[in-house]
């Protein structure tokens, strides 16, 4: 899934910013840095480029040999290189995880110490690719640390209208385009580590986080839920996907989604995260 409303995304990302800070600052540690300090990074699905700013590019060790920021969206991309313009070893790339990957992409990415997703393989509809791919853009003994949204209200919000009677014929296929394998929570570490496992990953661990949401304000959240794209089966007109926006808000409104406001009687739902790690095997001595 392609994020093309970029600078709506941006402007209602503040909370995924401070999520992605905490769960640095409690797992950074499990990342098997060098002991020389010349670390690669490859982050995948990256949006706009600011939360990789402003939480993993300060825990860099100073000597970083180079940082790669990426994302499906052409339009993230480019709010990328602004957040990043003058930033040293530090570059943008269009990259699709979950497809097959280009040997012309292989050969200018190469490979990397670590790869980093914060938020973004939920969207992915093919999990098994996506940890095919990050595997083979891993140095040997190389890791990867990836937290990706189990469960959410923001789903709840998304899926309200897509069988509603009035709007069903708009979303033929929703099911995987709105994939979220993870929302059986009981059996998401269990599918996750499974993944990374016929993948090849060693010494992999999971965890499961549980974050209330933070809006700051209205606008944020609006422009969050605005940002997601839709995969409409027929044509719509831009008074009939306002509405639908405006239905799904609706939805949205039921849940506590920041202390901005009165949340009596709103349902309490965190967001669930799934934490997932996995290493390359170094390659056998000779």
């Amino acid at each position: 899934m392609s994020f093309v409303n970029a600078k709506a995304y941006k402007g209602g990302n503040e909370f995924s910013v401070k999520v992605t800070k905490n769960l640095m600052d409690e797992f950074s540690g499990w990342l098997n840095w060098r002991a020389d300090g010349k670390d690669s990074v490859l982050d995948v699905g990256s949006g706009p480029g600011n939360t990789v700013r402003e939480s993993i590019y300060p825990l860099l060790p100073p000597n970083f040999t180079r940082l790669v920021v990426s994302d499906i969206s052409p339009q993230m991309v480019e709010l990328q290189r602004k957040e990043f313009s003058g930033f040293e070893r530090v570059s943008c790339e269009v990259l699709d995880i979950g497809s097959e990957i280009s040997d012309e992409m292989k050969k200018k990415l190469s490979t990397f110490d670590h790869v980093t997703s914060f938020f973004c393989l939920q969207w992915v509809a093919d999990q098994q690719r996506a940890m095919d791919n990050i595997y083979s853009l891993l140095k040997p003994g190389g890791d990867c640390f990836l937290a990706i949204v189990a469960d959410t209200p923001v789903l709840n919000a998304l899926i309200s209208v897509c069988e509603n009677p009035r709007w069903k014929d708009c979303f033929a296929g929703w099911q995987e385009f709105y994939g979220f394998p993870y929302t059986n929570i009981t059996e998401a570490k269990c599918k996750g580590l499974e993944f990374m496992q016929k993948a090849g990953f060693t010494e992999t661990r999971a965890e499961l986080r549980y974050c209330p949401f933070k809006y700051a304000n209205d606008e944020q959240k609006e422009n969050f839920l605005r940002s997601i794209p839709n995969k409409f089966s027929r044509e719509v007109s831009a008074e009939e996907e306002e509405e639908i926006f405006q239905e799904r808000l609706q939805v949205f409104d039921q849940f506590n989604v920041g202390d901005y406001r009165d949340n009596t009687n709103k349902i309490e739902k965190p967001n669930t995260y799934l934490i997932l790690y996995g290493k390359r095997e170094k390659k056998p001595k000779i």
